[in-house]
């Protein structure tokens, strides 16, 4: 299901990545430039100069606007063109003559872009709240496969313990305890969905206090994913899957241990090894998905949640999530040997 919804904030790059020079990057099915103006705010241009079509971010920035490094135009952070060096100083820049600007947000430590064109003042983008409160690694890779796979993939149950050898709690609690029969719970939100274990008795009843995994999908692509164990075993993983085209996307990630101390935010270069096994895995299974579609799927109950993901994406495609979200199982327990 290759489904790119656009009324939505998505992340173009961590802030710390945003320097003196302009930043080539893709959303959705967007080239992208990003670039600080005279005065440090952030802007977000198509990476196309409308003279001769050439790269906006092989260009400098110039007097706090984007110049084009194939004849010097420059823009400025609306894309309007501002200067043209070649025209005789008694022309006027024709009306019109610009490039399409995507309205920006620097915003948790990253810049996030609006990819919608119905919404011309949107909302701002959703916050993370706890990134006041921990430290955190931030870092980016990029997957070969379109986004719903591996949005898919993380909430699905049941695949860590041959996923994830030697990285994940899922896989450590089955070579201590050994694979056990139970329910984990399923329940849709008000931005998507939330799945936990171990389940509640009641649709009422609170997430448990000592669950021993919760996971969150936020359309139209955040991941969050807690391990709530008390002391240095807490984990909490934001990710953000930004599709960059029909067949690839971008993961976005914040890993913290969640302990008290000082608030912070450090970059990393290094790729961790849990997602590195998710994109061997899901790399591997596109091209199938390429060449005969997903007819040849079969599932079981544990798959709830990987199909409960595809018909909030599929609602919210349609434009009909906010309409029609009451229409899909509020609750459901789904019973796993995991």
């Amino acid at each position: 299901m290759s489904t790119m919804l656009r009324d939505y904030w998505y992340i173009a790059c961590a802030t710390s990545r945003l320097g003196a020079a302009p930043l080539a990057i893709k959303v959705l099915d967007q080239e992208l430039v990003v670039f600080k103006d005279a005065s440090g705010g952030a802007h977000a241009l198509l990476d196309r100069c409308c003279h001769r079509g050439a790269r906006l971010s092989l260009g400098t920035v110039t007097d706090g606007a984007l110049a084009c490094g194939y004849h010097g135009w420059r823009y400025d952070g609306t894309g309007r063109c501002i200067h043209i060096p070649s025209l005789p100083s008694d022309r006027r820049i024709s009306a019109g003559v610009g490039v399409r600007a995507f309205p920006c947000a620097e915003q948790d430590s990253y810049l996030w872009v609006w990819m919608g064109e119905t919404h011309a003042q949107p909302a701002p983008p959703p916050r993370i709240p706890e990134l006041q409160r921990y430290s955190w690694q931030q870092g980016s890779m990029t997957f070969m496969c379109e986004a719903m796979k591996v949005i898919e993939n993380n909430v699905d149950w049941c695949h860590p313990p041959f996923t994830h050898i030697g990285t994940h709690p899922f896989y450590f609690g089955v070579r201590e305890h050994g694979f056990r029969e139970y329910a984990y719970e399923l329940r849709t939100t008000e931005r998507g969905m939330v799945l936990f274990a171990p389940a509640t008795t009641a649709e009422d009843e609170p997430l448990p206090e000592h669950a021993f995994a919760v996971v969150n999908f936020e359309l139209p692509d955040r991941m969050r994913v807690e391990f709530p164990a008390p002391g240095p075993a807490r984990m909490i993983i934001f990710m953000h899957f930004v599709p960059t085209g029909l067949n690839t996307c971008r993961l976005e990630w914040l890993y913290t241990h969640a302990s008290e101390g000082e608030a912070q935010v450090s970059w990393s270069d290094a790729e961790p090894e849990v997602f590195v096994q998710d994109r061997r895995i899901l790399e591997s299974s596109q091209p199938w998905y390429d060449r005969a579609g997903g007819d040849f799927e079969r599932s079981v109950e544990a798959d709830a949640s990987t199909l409960l993901a595809r018909k909030i994406v599929e609602l919210a495609s349609h434009g009909e999530w906010e309409t029609k979200r009451s229409s899909l199982p509020q609750r459901r327990l789904v019973r796993v040997r995991a």
